[in-house]
């Protein structure tokens, strides 16, 4: 699963985010975006780390994770491309 080639397509099961979501904080905003699984890890919670193709500060959205531009999301937030 390593390296595949994704799309996010939701973000924690929705297409939208809710109307009291912070700016940094409104991940909806990659939906359409794709990236690559860099680390799946059978004990987090069906996520995986994927890097984004796009600069996540462009975004003003959160990053803290070890890897730049990358985010732990769901399996079933995503599509995988070839």
């Amino acid at each position: 699963m390593k390296q595949q080639q994704v799309r996010l397509k939701s973000f924690l099961g929705r297409t939208v985010a809710k109307s009291d979501v912070e700016r940094r904080e409104n991940y909806w905003r990659l939906i359409g975006k794709r990236g690559r699984i860099i680390d799946a890890r059978e004990h987090y919670g069906g996520r995986v780390l994927v890097l984004f193709e796009d600069n996540l500060d462009d975004y003003g959205l959160e990053n803290h994770n070890p890897v730049k531009n990358s985010l732990w999301i769901l399996l079933t937030d995503l599509v995988f491309e070839r």
